[in-house]
């Protein structure tokens, strides 16, 4: 008698535990206009990112159907994030949200390509990011840059300008004279 009871406290107590790790999260669907390019659907992705609670890694930009999707740990004021795309010549529309509690699952991909540039000789690798560009909007890979916040643009613009397809870009400001960049598949 005494195991079962055992067993039961344990039971409970398991579930106690696996309950709290379960996590409240917000995934949230809106048109956006205004879009053209790959360049535009990364500003829209960096704007969203900025929001106290979105993850990052889930924002996903459908330049062609004029979508966005992402996940937030916390309910994102709609006012606040049409203010975002207003300043940027974007609109935001029909915003739309699902409340789910999930488990948190923690992923880490090793990078496909990790190569470390060094700042003052970023302009003879123009060439390197276009190809890499080429690589990521044919796949569904996925970049991350962590550089000084100064490079942004000189950076991207070889990645993403004039490209039709979306490019998930992440971009990190580093204090460094290293620019970081991560190819994931």
């Amino acid at each position: 008698m005494k195991f079962l009871k055992s067993k039961a406290l344990l039971f409970i107590l398991f579930s106690l535990m696996s309950f709290n790790l379960l996590a409240e999260s917000y995934h949230y669907k809106a048109d956006v206009k205004g879009m053209v390019c790959a360049f535009c659907a990364y500003s829209v992705s960096k704007n969203i990112s900025k929001l106290p609670g979105v993850d990052a890694d889930t924002v996903d930009v459908d330049l062609k159907g004029g979508h966005v999707d992402f996940i937030s740990s916390q309910q994102v004021d709609t006012k606040k994030l049409a203010a975002l795309f207003s300043d940027s010549g974007f609109t935001i529309s029909n915003v739309t949200f699902k409340k789910t509690r999930s488990a948190q699952a923690v992923s880490h991909k090793e990078p496909s390509l990790d190569m470390a540039i060094d700042v003052f000789k970023a302009d003879q690798f123009s060439g390197v990011l276009e190809a890499i560009g080429n690589l990521a909007a044919s796949t569904s890979a996925s970049i991350m840059i962590q550089a000084p916040a100064s490079m942004e643009d000189t950076l991207l613009k070889p990645l993403l300008m004039g490209r039709q397809q979306v490019i998930k870009v992440r971009f990190l400001p580093a204090e460094s004279e290293q620019i970081h960049l991560q190819l994931f598949d």
